[in-house]
């Protein structure tokens, strides 16, 4: 979550039949139309990616919802459906709300509160200003039955549609501050903490659809003796309940990390799902998640915002558009997915449906459907994990904004570059990365629209020119080639 200032010249496009088909294409995937998820998710056998129970390719498509604990079941499924419509399988949020700039906080969509004390043993009805902590916070050990109710109605609709749930128990907060839940953590002490562990592990263990969150903008190595000591034991009293289907771990540590980064041994050793979060330079550091052995599946966690930059709140420099880079990056850094972002849907205040709908939204959905009508699960990025180098010239080795991030299935059939809005002039391609004649493909992410260049063959290199502005005022494009 935002810290607070936080083409070759045999061109020719396809026909609006065509695209039509593209479009049922990628409907279908990588054959026949999917059918939802069995929950629970876990690892591929070689630890890239995520499967379902029936063993199906599970990408993390998904979309941030932080506050969604805030809204009425109405709003909440109207926000699931949307979600799904656009092709996401996954959102993020904190269960229990504490951000000052997010919707009525924290209270849940039906009003309660999610605990009914405060440590001084009166009642507590949702104030978030204290006289003293150590007195007037909430206890963590006391849990409002009517919040946890309406939690419960939220995760069942989410696992109905599919949806994987990114859940926080206790969201930490950039720096320890007042956008999570840090120092009140740390009043109620260990026991109470490790006693809504082991709550909220209890209370969710029949339920497939979670990965916990732990963390919260917040810290690899930055945590106090009292800090680190509160975490590691709600952590411990998840782990105590045993039984339980939901058994993947991931975190939001600090930016610019990924979560093995994390200094602590206890809570780098939980972590079964290698998130990477970054507002500068996600490419970098989803690679260096692909990278680290032992192998986790790898996504981008987080990164710019849509709307969060110029076009919109003007609250983050680097959520300049077309935001849609960052997650053609991650994703082919990392090949496991990503999470995205909107500025102004996030908190679900007042006007959030009208920015569902945003070219951001629209980017997302069409490269939901281009992951699902391709192979995806055997790409691995260039240069990582065996790969050779699959762009020889004009495409940077390292990170910078004309960065051309590409990868390639090792058995020569598919090849994926993204060509972003900042390059110029052509790219070139080790034609050898292929296992015989190509054919050659530019795809549109902001239309969908693919133009046919030609076939080549799988010797030598060949140099592919993007073809210009993509009818959005920007030049980004993806090469697509397969093996004929």
């Amino acid at each position: 979550m935002t810290p607070t200032a936080s083409a070759q010249t045999r061109s020719r496009a396809w026909t609006g039949f065509a695209v039509i088909l593209a479009f049922l294409g990628a409907l279908a995937g990588s054959g026949s139309i999917s059918a939802a998820p069995a929950f629970p998710v876990q690892h591929s056998a070689n630890h890239r990616y995520l499967v379902d129970q029936n063993g199906a390719p599970f990408p993390i498509l998904g979309r941030t919802a932080w506050f969604i604990t805030s809204l009425s079941v109405t709003d909440y499924r109207m926000f699931i459906d949307d979600t799904v419509a656009k092709g996401f399988n996954a959102i993020e949020f904190h269960v229990v709300n504490h951000d000052p700039r997010g919707n009525n906080e924290p209270l849940g969509g039906n009003g309660a509160p999610p605990f009914t004390k405060k440590l001084n043993g009166s009642d507590w009805a949702g104030s978030l200003s204290y006289g003293n902590i150590n007195n007037d916070a909430p206890d963590f050990s006391l849990p409002n039955e009517t919040y946890w109710t309406h939690v419960d109605a939220l995760l069942a609709y989410a696992e109905s549609k599919g949806v994987l749930c990114f859940m926080f128990p206790a969201y930490t907060g950039w720096q320890g501050g007042d956008q999570g839940w840090m120092q009140e953590m740390v009043a109620n002490g260990t026991t109470r903490m490790r006693a809504y562990g082991a709550f909220i592990a209890n209370r969710y263990k029949t339920r497939g659809n979670i990965v916990w969150m732990l963390g919260g903008d917040y810290s690899t190595t930055g945590f106090t003796a009292p800090q680190l000591a509160v975490e590691q034991n709600m952590l411990a009293g998840m782990q105590s309940v045993g039984g339980q289907s939901s058994t993947q771990f991931s975190a939001e540590w600090s930016g610019n990390s990924i979560y093995t980064d994390q200094a602590d041994p206890t809570l780098r050793a939980a972590g079964t799902l290698q998130g990477a979060y970054s507002w500068e330079d996600p490419t970098s550091y989803v690679r260096n998640g692909y990278n680290h052995s032992p192998v986790m599946p790898t996504f981008l966690l987080e990164e710019p915002y849509d709307e969060e930059g110029p076009d919109g709140l003007d609250i983050d420099p680097y959520s300049t558009q077309p935001v849609r880079r960052y997650q053609w990056w991650g994703w082919l850094s990392g090949i496991g997915g990503y999470i995205a972002g909107n500025g102004y849907i996030w908190p679900f205040n007042d006007g959030w449906k009208l920015h569902l709908n945003t070219q951001g939204a629209q980017d997302m959905a069409r490269l939901n459907a281009f992951i699902k009508s391709i192979a995806w699960y055997n790409l691995v990025p260039s240069e990582l994990g065996g790969m050779r180098t699959l762009i020889t010239a004009g495409g940077n080795r390292s990170f910078e904004s004309n960065y051309v991030a590409a990868a390639a299935t090792p058995d020569g059939k598919l090849l994926i570059a993204y060509v972003p809005p900042n390059h110029s002039g052509p790219i070139t391609i080790d034609m050898t990365a292929m296992s015989g004649l190509t054919r050659a493909r530019w795809y549109n992410p902001a239309s969908a629209v693919y133009t046919l260049i030609g076939t080549f063959a799988n010797t030598g290199t060949s140099s592919f020119t993007p073809p210009g502005d993509n009818g959005t005022g920007f030049n980004d494009w993806i090469l697509l080639l397969e093996m004929q």
